[in-house]
């Protein structure tokens, strides 16, 4: 995934202010977890007189914390998630969490914005009465796997906001969500939810907060019947109430109409474009299907 966005539709833009809340301070917070004595925070704050140090590196230098000691309460501090450890077990593809100060990180923290702007955040003079805007379908020309990393890191990225964020794999023919959260490959999901088949609820992900993840589940024989199902969007509409952010990874549109189908449900979509690969006559014939229905093309992420 490389940092080139471009956003289809250009509408005004309400700026919006956020309240500024004061820190609590590095020294205070280590001593309530426990990482520091008060003998040791007169040590530290000594150190950091008289060497002219930041006091977390003053910490570090006596031998009293650890860097990710330090890391942990800055984490806390500026409201972001930590990078998992390297024994994570989640897929370090999800550069929104592995790699924060990547370009690619940076790229998508930029479509994040974009459609916080434009979409999930009501415009300036918008009818009061109108339902807050939560899902969004996620679709491609082709290549399942691209859409799902594109799908997966954006969640991630507004899960770091602290919005609760829900993320559903609607692909049933090829599920990709699964493996990129290390969820088990035949855990119930959105197949056996929509079926019925048996109760499923969205995976609490441990190492982000705010994130909550619906894999695909059992492999059905008919994804189109059960995502024209009469209980689709009712039950959608009200899993999606219980989060901020609904993000849906669909199947590709090349040869299947599933995508379009979970599009029209939502009522929005962000059309996911590969460099060197995607055609234009493709991206015109997806675009084109999708307006037709009513869907609002909210853009285009294009990655390597």
């Amino acid at each position: 995934m490389n940092d080139r966005l471009q956003i289809l539709e250009r509408e005004p833009v309400a700026s919006q202010a956020t309240p500024l809340t004061a820190s609590t301070k590095i020294g205070p917070m280590l001593v309530a977890m426990g990482k520091l004595s008060p003998k040791d925070l007169n040590s530290v704050l000594a150190t950091q007189k008289q060497q002219g140090l930041r006091f977390g590196d003053a910490a570090v230098k006596l031998g009293l914390v650890s860097a990710e000691d330090v890391n942990a309460i800055l984490a806390k501090q500026f409201a972001y998630t930590q990078a998992p450890p390297a024994s994570s077990k989640l897929d370090p593809r999800l550069t929104a969490l592995f790699q924060p100060d990547s370009s690619q990180a940076e790229a998508i923290r930029s479509l994040r914005s974009e459609l916080m702007l434009r979409y999930f955040n009501p415009p300036s003079g918008a009818q009061p009465e109108l339902p807050p805007r939560r899902a969004l379908a996620v679709v491609s020309a082709e290549n399942p796997a691209a859409v799902a990393l594109v799908t997966a890191n954006l969640a991630i990225s507004f899960a770091q906001l602290g919005l609760r964020t829900l993320l559903i794999d609607t692909n049933l023919r090829a599920p990709q969500l699964h493996p990129l959260f290390d969820l088990p490959e035949h855990a119930p999901g959105f197949s056996d939810w929509i079926a019925e088949r048996t109760p499923v609820a969205p995976t609490a992900i441990e190492q982000v907060q705010s994130l909550w993840v619906m894999p695909a589940g059992t492999r059905a024989p008919n994804p189109q019947e059960l995502l024209t199902n009469k209980l689709f969007n009712q039950r959608v509409t009200a899993l999606s109430q219980r989060f901020d952010i609904a993000l849906f990874n669909t199947t590709p549109m090349d040869n299947t109409r599933d995508a379009q189908l979970v599009a029209a449900q939502t009522g929005a979509a962000l059309l996911v474009a590969q460099q060197n690969l995607t055609s234009s006559k493709a991206l015109m014939a997806v675009s084109q299907r999708l307006r037709e229905l009513g869907v609002r093309l909210l853009g285009s992420a294009l990655v390597s």
